[in-house]
């Protein structure tokens, strides 16, 4: 497999700050462009901040959720209004009749990293690859967040007894701690997002990718939690014919470690298995109850915390998308581990015909960098891909990837 300057493209698509949809960046040497588009989120009513809430579909109507932290949620623009990087041949001319929309996981702050993984999937499959941010991350946060990590982290330390306290994941911690219902309304806001991008596509108004493309999913950790529900819920056929590729994804999240420094503390995990496994009919705001009891969606989202009442329809399911889904394990993954994926994708009793694929890589965070979390936080920032000592595992997984997206 033959690796150009991933850094070189990471850098570029960092340092440019003004964007014309029409004016990518080109790279002839390694013989790609990358575009950054603009996108626009129609999903703001779900956030925290709205004075009051109305489902249309079922005719109710919910009170307003202030956020006490004093963050309207529905009202940062930076996640209404965003970006997100294409790449596709170099000079291609013609609207690209594949696509790999590719999902990122939690906490991130940065596409480079996923440079190598867009790269190479292009090379294998042809495909133009969208890097698609996930609601609250990477382009889409407040900016005053990364200047106040100080104040956050200090506040972060106070909490008794709380663990894996660090400036990479204060800002997430304290967020998610103060308001775990906001994990599901960011996560629906995401859902609606890429809904509405295949939509866009499908009505001929993507300007670099053919109404009639090729549409599949590459999520990892969070982003493939995302991939599978939108397989799972398969909202009005539009994920039909995709196939989908889950790296580090598909264990039920009560079966998880989520607290370590580069995604949550402590504190926050525990927040989040309170409100969402143990104590749900208890802590759940009206409006949260209805979606997570009513909607499709939020059924799905149960099925994979590990709502028990839910696995027989989750693995019926799973049975039927089962020859267009592939989940790569890593089996020295301490946060989403490996026979934790086995067990839901594969099902209780093996059956559902899930194909899993177990590969030894580094840690989750940064699985072909790092192999272990004694490596110097710089690392975990900086660097892209280690081919000398990871290597071989990053070509399985593009092998695995792109073979099912080309069969």
């Amino acid at each position: 497999m033959n690796h150009p300057d991933y850094r070189h493209i990471a850098q570029s698509i960092r340092n440019t700050t003004e964007w014309d949809d029409a004016v990518p960046l080109a790279f002839p040497e390694e013989g790609a462009d990358v575009y950054n588009l603009a996108f626009r989120s129609r999903q703001a009513a779900h956030l925290l901040g709205q004075p009051a809430y109305r489902c249309e579909f079922h005719e109710k109507d919910f009170g307003g959720e202030p956020a006490s932290d004093g963050t309207a949620d529905c009202e940062l623009e930076d996640n209404l209004e965003f970006r997100y990087p294409l790449l596709k041949g170099h000079g291609e001319a013609a609207r690209s009749k594949h696509l790999i929309i590719l999902l990122h996981g939690l906490n991130e702050r940065s596409y480079s990293k996923y440079v190598p993984w867009a790269y190479q999937l292009w090379r294998q499959t042809g495909a133009a690859v969208a890097l698609f941010p996930l609601s609250f991350h990477v382009n889409r946060v407040e900016p005053n967040w990364g200047r106040e990590i100080k104040q956050h982290l200090a506040r972060r330390q106070e909490v008794g007894r709380n663990e894996n306290v660090h400036a990479f994941n204060c800002v997430l911690s304290e967020r998610l701690d103060t308001h775990p219902e906001r994990f599901f309304w960011g996560g629906l806001q995401s859902y609606g997002d890429v809904t509405d991008l295949v939509r866009q596509i499908r009505a001929g108004d993507h300007p670099y990718v053919d109404p009639a493309a090729q549409i599949d999913l590459l999520g990892y950790s969070a982003g493939g939690y995302l991939s599978l529900g939108l397989m799972l819920g398969d909202e009005d056929g539009l994920f039909k014919d995709s196939r989908c590729v889950l790296f580090a994804s598909g264990a039920v999240l009560r079966s998880t470690h989520l607290s370590t420094r580069l995604i949550m503390d402590m504190a926050c995990e525990i927040s989040l298995m309170k409100l969402y496994v143990r104590f749900t009919q208890r802590l759940a705001t009206p409006r949260l109850a209805h979606w997570l009891e009513e909607h499709e969606e939020g059924r799905w989202f149960r099925a994979l915390f590990g709502e028990e009442s839910e696995r027989a329809r989750l693995e019926a399911r799973l049975k039927e998308i089962a020859p267009r889904l592939v989940a790569v394990a890593n089996s020295n993954d301490d946060v989403i581990p490996a026979g934790a994926v086995l067990n839901t994708m594969q099902g209780l009793h093996r059956d559902t015909g899930v194909r899993v694929e177990t590969i030894a890589l580094g840690v989750h965070e940064h699985p072909f960098v790092c192999p272990d979390y004694k490596q110097k936080d710089r690392r975990f920032i900086t660097e892209f891909l280690d081919v000398p000592v990871m290597g071989a595992g990053f070509e399985k997984f593009i092998g695995v990837a792109a073979g099912l997206f080309t069969k």
